[in-house]
């Protein structure tokens, strides 16, 4: 899976050269490593000797692909880790025709990568700190939107009430998939209570 819109080999093209082509795999490389050394010790473990070693390139090479250093390669690292947050829940709720079934294909998501202690708080918690996020994430924003746009089918479809604030509801619902995440990389034992929960939440508002 890519990182970066067009860093695998087949969305590249045949018009973007080979030199290129390393150099994105480079890029890609680099951030895979960060997210590996942040899965293993945390945050705190992920500096840039780390980083390069796990990589097999070059202090250089880092800061050509990352003129920012570490925090724009912990930020990109960020973003990247919500993509494949959003790549699994997408296809676990390609697998269910109920729109409840779809949507708690969201939380169960995030509840598997918060089970990786590390990686949890890291998305969860020190990486948006340190991101500085000033707007969503790309995780939390198409989570928005998938919740969204269950909810209004489910309206349409007359199974949840006109009446519902979708959007509102939808936003306070990734909230609720956050402080999941949370609760899960300080305690797994807590994931089946709250995905039956969010669940739960769901079947309440269904007519």
């Amino acid at each position: 899976m890519s990182d970066e819109p067009g860093l695998d080999d087949e969305h590249a093209g045949p018009s973007v050269s080979l030199r290129k082509r390393q150099q994105l795999r480079t890029r890609q490389d680099l951030v895979r490593a960060v997210i590996t050394v942040i899965s293993a010790g945390g945050l705190g473990a992920a500096t840039i000797e780390r980083i390069t070693k796990r990589a097999g390139a070059s202090r250089a090479t880092l800061y050509a692909h990352f003129p920012g250093g570490r925090a724009d390669l912990i930020a990109e690292a960020y973003q990247a880790v919500g993509r494949d947050l959003i790549e699994a829940a997408e296809r676990d709720a390609a697998r269910h025709s109920d729109w409840i079934d779809r949507l708690c294909a969201y939380p169960r998501a995030m509840l598997g990568l918060s089970a990786q202690r590390e990686l949890g708080l890291f998305y969860n918690v020190s990486g948006p700190q340190l991101v500085g996020m000033q707007r969503r994430g790309t995780g939390s924003q198409r989570t928005l939107d998938a919740l969204i746009a269950g909810l209004l089918q489910a309206q349409e479809s007359g199974e949840v009430s006109p009446q519902l604030d979708v959007e509102a509801i939808a936003a306070l619902l990734v909230g609720a998939i956050r402080e999941a995440g949370i609760d899960t990389s300080r305690d797994p034992s807590t994931a089946p209570r709250r995905l039956a929960a969010f669940r739960q939440l769901l079947e309440a508002i269904r007519i």
